[in-house]
């Protein structure tokens, strides 16, 4: 594991230790790179968390006072308008544990959905790394989509675009 990974992740095992409580985090965005076989440094924590209320807000701040970023929710899913495939929590597999943390990651093809909802140039080539290492196929990743509950919304639209534009990407 990647020292600033290692860093990010016993901060917060010790912050839980101390305050006798747990959490559960799946991460997403750079930092999940590390547990998908090509670390990508980055210099904030985005996460789906899991814990009580008060402890979400004495976590949040203890990281902003250590000096770490992060972007914190009990729904990924509704960081866009778009969701993510239905189930996705189920299919998380745990890369740390301790008495106090529990650390998941999304399956890789639910990993590519949350990488498309945002869509940037960076994204892309993670998506293209994590296809390339689980040799993820265009079938896998439309059969996933099915589990996507579209909205009636111009964003379902630019989502599909993206969709689109990957699904070139994997043909060439």
């Amino acid at each position: 594991m990647q020292d600033y990974v290692k860093k990010y992740i016993e901060k917060i095992d010790k912050f839980l230790k101390d305050k006798k409580s747990s959490a559960e985090l799946i991460l997403i965005g750079g930092l999940a790179m590390e547990f998908y076989g090509s670390p990508r440094y980055t210099v904030d924590i985005d996460a789906e968390i899991k814990c009580e209320d008060t402890l979400y807000f004495e976590l949040v701040k203890y990281l902003k006072n250590e000096g770490i970023s992060c972007n914190l929710s009990e729904n990924i899913s509704g960081w866009s308008i778009v969701p993510l495939p239905e189930g996705y929590k189920y299919r998380t597999k745990t890369v740390y544990e301790s008495e106090n943390l529990n650390v998941k990651v999304l399956d890789p093809v639910d990993f590519i959905f949350s990488k498309l909802l945002r869509g940037t140039e960076e994204d892309f080539k993670d998506i293209l790394i994590v296809i390339d290492k689980y040799k993820i196929s265009k079938t896998q990743i439309l059969e996933r989509e099915r589990f996507i509950k579209y909205p009636k919304d111009p964003e379902t639209f630019l989502f599909k675009k993206k969709m689109e534009h990957l699904l070139t990407l994997i043909e060439k």
